[in-house]
């Protein structure tokens, strides 16, 4: 549908991606985000994709990235790892062996290794599901970071683009809406300031 191009679109136009797309539950998000992902890699814009998303939807962007665009990803989970440092030792980093990672929320591991500097940027595309889950709880400037929150914060510096999904990106906290575009693009947004329109229709794709 048409519709599914207009990330593509506005991604491809961005020198940085930093987008998120704020569609009604059912309209397809992860075709949205396998259509950015398969473009900037024909394009070589990017190489390694980490998609973080719920734990129960893994299987599903699996099979959607391979059936649907022939991409192979790698599930990253407490298993996944033990096995590779049976293989290859208590040091591995599962990105020299996997270039397209999907992991959940959850899962503590964080990749990228915390000890890595930011720039020059490690890793290429980071790809959010559920991105609600992801900012801070309450209201006011006291709007919590949760540990999912804190996980998303340290990583999201290590990569170049961020594509975040969410059917409901707002939770009623105007603070906690804020926050959350601040983890996409802190460039562009901070947690203390309402988001300008003009800014937000940048990012924003509904």
């Amino acid at each position: 549908d048409e519709y599914q191009l207009d990330p593509v679109v506005r991604a491809l136009s961005m020198p940085r991606v930093n987008l998120l797309i704020a569609d009604d539950v059912g309209l397809g998000k992860t075709i949205e985000a396998g259509l950015v992902i398969q473009e900037m890699l024909l394009r070589h814009r990017v190489r390694s994709v980490l998609i973080v998303c719920p734990s129960s939807l893994q299987v599903q962007w699996q099979e959607e990235m391979r059936d649907k665009f022939g991409l192979e990803f790698r599930i990253i989970d407490s298993e996944t790892i033990s096995q590779l440092r049976r293989k290859r030792g208590i040091h591995v980093n599962p990105w020299s062996h996997f270039p397209r990672l999907i992991t959940s929320l959850d899962f503590r591991e964080t990749l990228p290794a915390g000890d890595q500097p930011t720039y020059p940027r490690a890793y290429d595309l980071l790809i959010v599901d559920e991105a609600q889950n992801v900012a801070p709880s309450g209201r006011g400037k006291y709007a919590t970071d949760s540990m999912r929150t804190l996980t998303i914060r340290s990583l999201a510096p290590h990569f170049e683009h961020k594509l975040f999904l969410s059917a409901t990106p707002h939770n009623g906290y105007r603070e906690s809406f804020a926050a959350l575009l601040e983890l996409l693009d802190s460039q562009r947004f901070s947690r203390a300031v309402t988001p300008d329109r003009a800014q937000l229709d940048a990012v924003m794709v509904r």
